[in-house]
């Protein structure tokens, strides 16, 4: 695991650049003061994909050049507000540079970039396998690569019906009689989405953005009718292993955002229940807003959005690579993913035990003390939690049974979290992932019950005993669970237990919840509070985290969720107008008055209340009670950020009266001591940065090629390069600014038609587990007619 060569900006090249769109325009006439300077529009400068990227110039003057990787793109550039903006292609794998220069060639700005292949990976580091699904339902892209790549997206048009429905638009040219209109920055358009879908990352992508066909085409350049200059990305929930390309997106067809003129953006890798990787996820969201931004120009700001896990998501991106999304829109959502799994491990051992001959006698009303929630059914729901830490449950079924792993194939692909994630997380002695799944050594399960007197000191003791964990191949043992401390650090120091302390110190979340802890569901009302907690936790206040509750009426979360948008749409504009995103003053300076904590009763009346866990006299708290999950029942705080407790030995005058007998059985069931929840759990480690890099990150070390040789029709010239032994070399001969077509090789020979013209040599050096390096020759005199020749 290494660091981002640019290390972890506090803004990023993503919010600079909205920064300078959103607020700035540069005059006309450039003074000759001013400095020249180069933007990546698209994204951040060493995470650029696919060989292109939107790049913008500022104060340079109409006769400069510029200059991507020796070869001349100043045509490929229009002027906007005074800048020159332009998408740059063709850019050579790894490090490269672009420059503006004067007609001389005299160099006045430069910026290098990295590209990396449409494919990926950028960050996420080397790949595991994928089993593809674009070729078939419900994608039908066409035949795909070894990469699941399809050769090109597909479009499509649909219509938004004047009942409110949306339907394909007519492909013979015609208008429907029932589109309807939807007014955008005060101009009303007709209702049409232009929807795209391909394949970026070895994942599907979908977008979607008002546009009629058979109008122009949207530029980066031009002003799209409809487009209000904003992006949301949306975000799928649930778990799962991802070695299959999915099925699905966080949806882009959403009235919500398209009627308002967002465009909208998603990948079957934001999907959890089909990639619970928020390290693919982001570098996914990453690569496919580059591409929207390609084609539609820079954003003001983008509003991720999502349920459950995909509110999850959308925190741990907002945290770890902060910039890709500029607020965070959650709903029945989780802090993240590996410490909301405790809640799985910890009921599938409980339901194990009430299972047995010693568990059968327990009532309903002590499983409830035991695991804290509402009813007892919503364990049950918690045990599906537990399955991506399972070898034997976690394979979707696109994988072949034949290639997963199991004890007779024990080459085969383990479908596990930290297997999948072992770029992260490490491997053990043998391959596997190291396990982070959580521990529950040292944890005294019913604590809270025993103390309360809900439970006997006889089921108390006997529970412990018998509850038991998973082994490391998910079968079930006498033994507690035990995790890799080490796995556990670096889940921590990057990001993967989210403490919040990265780009959610400035990042506005507003966070909506309809109430259903009374059904059973395990999206329960405690999660916010565990995300307050984290907050309060990380900076002493929560004044970019903001948190309403209400009753669980479809309806009336409707009326939630497009309140949340209204006042973070009023959010992220305050922060644009003040200076852009960045500063965590700058957005709880930029916080509408009237937005605050609390709660809608059935009637939707809002009651303005801080959230407050502890208090369950007040009003919200009264109308919607929290629950808690098994390990707060046993002990740990409601920060709930411990996969392994720190752990002490227990005092026998802090239990009821137990016998000699009982406590003897207690105190082997706890040889290393029970859990110490006063402490920090073990492992912890602060957060290591954000933009972490998890694959290569060491450019090859090479030199400038040099040109030997005099360039003469009908000679030949040669490149001469000092590169690392191994190393690959690719030539391309540059005449003027222009590649020479074909000119691919060590040696050149120049044409007629080049003389007059002066050359270049471009060398692409790639070595295996370094970044590929782009370099230039000096440019050669001109090129000299054959001799004799007239």
């Amino acid at each position: 695991m290494k660091r981002s060569r640019t290390g972890p900006l506090a803004m990023g090249v993503l919010a600079s650049a909205g920064l300078i769109l959103a607020g700035l325009s540069l005059p006309t006439a450039v003074s000759a003061a001013q400095p020249v300077t180069i933007e990546i529009e698209s994204g951040r400068a060493d995470s650029v994909s696919g060989g292109d990227a939107l790049v913008s110039v500022a104060g340079a003057r109409d006769d400069f050049r510029i200059v991507s990787a020796g070869v001349d793109v100043t045509d490929a550039f229009h002027t906007v507000d005074g800048r020159l903006i332009g998408l740059v292609d063709e850019l050579p794998l790894g490090v490269s540079e672009i420059q503006v220069t004067k007609k001389n060639g005299q160099v006045q700005a430069t910026l290098e970039v990295e590209n990396h292949p449409i494919t990926g990976p950028v960050f996420s580091g080397p790949q595991h396998p994928m089993y593809c699904t674009a070729s078939g339902a419900p994608w039908n892209l066409g035949a795909v690569d070894e990469d699941c790549h399809v050769a090109a997206p597909s479009v499509s048009y649909r219509y938004r019906t004047t009942t409110g429905q949306f339907a394909d638009y007519p492909t013979d040219g015609s208008t429907p009689a029932n589109l309807a209109t939807t007014t955008v920055d005060g101009a009303t358009v007709p209702y049409v989405v232009r929807v795209e879908r391909g394949t970026i990352n070895r994942a599907v992508y979908e977008t979607a953005v008002l546009h009629v066909p058979g109008s122009a085409e949207p530029a980066a350049w031009t002003t799209s009718p409809g487009w209000n200059g904003k992006l949301v990305y949306t975000f799928g929930g649930a778990c799962g292993v991802g070695y299959w390309q999915g099925s699905s997106t966080g949806g882009v067809q959403n009235d919500l955002f398209l009627s308002r003129g967002y465009a909208v953006a998603s990948a079957t890798f934001n999907v959890y229940a089909q990639n619970c990787n928020d390290v693919t996820s982001a570098e996914t969201a990453m690569m496919v807003k580059e591409h929207v931004i390609e084609q539609l120009g820079p954003v003001d700001y983008t509003i991720g959005s999502g349920g459950s896990a995909g509110t999850m998501q959308q925190l741990l991106l907002a945290n770890n690579y902060p910039g890709i999304l500029d607020g965070v829109l959650g709903e029945i959502g989780y802090p993240d993913e590996r410490s909301t799994t405790i809640g799985g491990h910890d009921c599938r051992a409980l339901l194990n035990y009430w299972g047995t001959p010693s568990g059968a006698g327990w009532t309903d009303a002590q499983k409830v003390a035991v695991t804290g929630h509402a009813l007892p059914g919503t364990c049950f729901g918690f045990t599906f939690f537990d399955g991506v830490d399972d070898p034997n449950r976690g394979c979707n079924p696109a994988i072949p049974v034949a290639d997963r792993w199991s004890p007779s194939n024990p080459e085969g692909l383990r479908c596990t979290i930290a297997d999948m994630v072992k770029n992260v997380y490490g491997t053990d002695a043998e391959g596997r992932g190291l396990r982070v799944e959580p521990d529950n050594v040292g944890v005294q399960y019913g604590w809270n019950a025993l103390q309360s007197g809900a439970i006997t000191v006889e089921q108390f003791v006997s529970l412990n005993e018998q509850v038991g964990g998973m082994g490391v191949d998910g079968n079930r043992t006498a033994a507690r669970s035990e995790a890799s401390v080490e796995a556990i650090e670096r889940a921590y120091e990057t990001g993967r237990i989210n403490m919040m302390t990265g780009g959610l110190g400035w990042t506005p979340v507003i966070e909506i919840r309809n109430y259903t802890d009374p059904t059973g569901d395990f999206h329960e009302r405690y999660r916010s509070a565990i995300i307050r907690e984290r907050m309060l936790a990380a900076y002493g206040d929560a004044g970019t985290h903001v948190n309403w509750t209400g009753a669980n009426i479809g309806a009336n979360t409707n009326q939630m969720r497009v309140a949340a948008l209204d006042k973070l749409e009023d959010w992220l504009d305050a922060i644009e107008a003040a200076g852009g995103p960045g500063d965590r003053a700058r957005t709880v300076a930029a916080r509408p008055a009237d937005l605050v904590d609390g709660c809608f009763d059935a009637q939707m009346a809002f009651i303005a209340e801080p959230l407050d866990y502890d208090d369950p006299s007040t009003a919200c708290n009264t109308l919607y009670p929290y629950h808690s999950q098994p390990r707060a029942e046993a002990g740990m705080p409601l920060i709930a950020d411990g996969l392994k407790c720190a752990l002490t030995q227990p005092v026998r005058a802090d239990y009821p009266a137990m016998s000699d007998a009982q406590w003897a059985r207690f105190t082997a069931t706890f040889p290393s001591g029970v859990c110490d929840w006063d402490a920090r759990p073990q492992g912890y480690k602060p957060l290591e940065g954000t933009w972490l890099d998890f694959g290569t990150t060491e450019t090859v070390t090479t030199a400038a090629p040099e040109v030997v040789g005099t360039p003469r029709v009908g000679e030949s010239v040669a490149a001469e390069v000092d590169a690392p032994e191994g190393a690959a070399i690719a030539y391309q001969w540059i005449a003027d600014g222009t590649p020479v077509a074909g000119a691919t090789e060590a040696s050149f020979s120049p044409t007629a038609d080049l003389v007059g013209a002066e050359l270049r040599v471009r060398v692409t050096v790639s070595a295996d587990d370094l970044v590929a390096q782009t370099l230039l020759s000096a440019e050669t005199q001109a090129v000299k007619k054959a001799p004799g020749k007239p």
